[in-house]
């Protein structure tokens, strides 16, 4: 009996998430990792500090690029998507499926030279009405860094609110502002904090409920990358 518990136990921590096959949105496709896609994903532009978390410059790697390809496909909480249009990548998205506060979206990302599309927009919109469908009732949330601006512009255009804004320590920002000159720092120097022997950076809570209307100024939509929604 111990044996096939424990055998249990190992397919299903091998088996792979289940997923639609495409969730189609306005002009463009949101779509599971694949070994194709992530190629791409590793030569997609990137920003550097404070938003390097983000970059992708890791995935050229073979062994870190196929790590990163099971771990989003594998089975749990996490929905990991790429949206594409056409046959080309041009952002993504997580979401976490059990977190208390709600639908976790993370790791919204649209790289610099697929800015101003409104790709941000049209992702989000696209994965909300699925999840509306395949998981009604808890409310959108996100968190996102105080610093970046453009990103919650076009939160507050598809409905977002700010729900709690609280000190938080992001591991990747705090490690990085130990060896970034001091000018660096002085554009996000409102935004962060040291305390308690740490970095710390100020973070918004954001959410959203289901069915909500979108906010009035769409017109922030068109030129942003979505960058600032943390880790989940």
């Amino acid at each position: 009996m111990l044996f096939d518990v424990t055998w249990a136990a190992m397919t299903s921590a091998t088996r792979p998430a289940v997923y639609p096959e495409a969730i189609v949105g306005d002009g463009l496709e949101l779509r599971p990792w694949s070994e194709e896609l992530v190629a791409q994903l590793a030569q997609w532009g990137e920003r550097g500090f404070p938003y390097h978390a983000f970059d992708l410059g890791h995935l050229r790697d073979p062994m870190r690029a196929q790590a990163e390809l099971r771990r989003a496909r594998e089975a749990g909480p996490h929905r990991h998507f790429i949206a594409c249009e056409g046959e080309v990548a041009v952002g993504r998205v997580s979401v976490n499926l059990d977190d208390r506060a709600g639908l976790y979206l993370w790791a919204v990302h649209v790289p610099p030279e697929h800015e101003g599309r409104g790709v941000c927009r049209r992702m989000l919109t696209a994965l909300m009405g699925w999840l509306e469908d395949a998981y009604g009732g808890p409310d959108f949330v996100l968190t996102t860094n105080t610093f970046a601006k453009q990103a919650h512009r076009a939160y507050f255009a598809l409905g977002f609110t700010i729900a709690e804004t609280r000190w938080h320590f992001d591991r990747q920002l705090a490690e990085v502002l130990w060896r970034v000159p001091r000018e660096q720092r002085r554009e996000i120097e409102g935004d962060i904090r040291f305390h308690n022997g740490r970095w710390e950076v100020r973070t918004h809570l954001m959410s959203r409920p289901q069915g909500a209307a979108p906010g009035a100024d769409r017109s922030a939509l068109s030129d942003v990358s979505g960058l600032g929604a943390v880790r989940g």
